[in-house]
């Protein structure tokens, strides 16, 4: 904390009054002379000095930005960017299906009912034979 305040003029000295259980939680003072920085201007100061890599002002110490306070500011993490539901991509997908499937569907019952109909007309067909008399000879030798 000190390595990240050292660059304000006004700054004396940083008191840590205790830790708390868990990771390195502790709460502390920051002594400023007069005229002493905004509590936003010190919270600037302390998420600037955090490193790409996390690391407070070039130290050992791994520190979460938005798990800085100083008074009662914090920072503010960013809202989630807007993207497109998953449940809209999954409506998406399934209304897709159901355009090409349809044809599909629609062709293969008119195929069906189709392949129905001449079943029918082949099997309405009367039997030629049917209704016509037939007559026995009795003289056998005559065929």
């Amino acid at each position: 904390v000190v390595r990240a305040l050292r660059d304000h003029r006004s700054f004396l000295q940083v008191v840590i009054r205790g830790f708390l259980p868990g990771s390195l939680i502790c709460h502390g003072d920051v002594v400023f002379q007069h005229p002493a920085p905004t509590s936003l201007e010190v919270l600037e100061a302390l998420v600037l000095s955090v490193g790409p890599n996390k690391a407070l002002a070039g130290s050992d110490f791994q520190v979460d930005p938005y798990s800085l306070a100083v008074g009662e500011d914090t920072l503010e993490p960013p809202l989630p960017e807007p993207g497109f539901p998953q449940y809209g991509v999954a409506i998406m997908v399934a209304c897709g299906l159901c355009i090409i499937t349809a044809p599909i569907v629609l062709l293969c019952l008119s195929t069906k009912r189709l392949s129905w109909r001449d079943m029918a007309v082949l099997w309405d067909r009367r039997d030629p034979e049917a209704g016509t008399q037939t007559l026995e000879m009795d003289n056998q030798g005559f065929w």
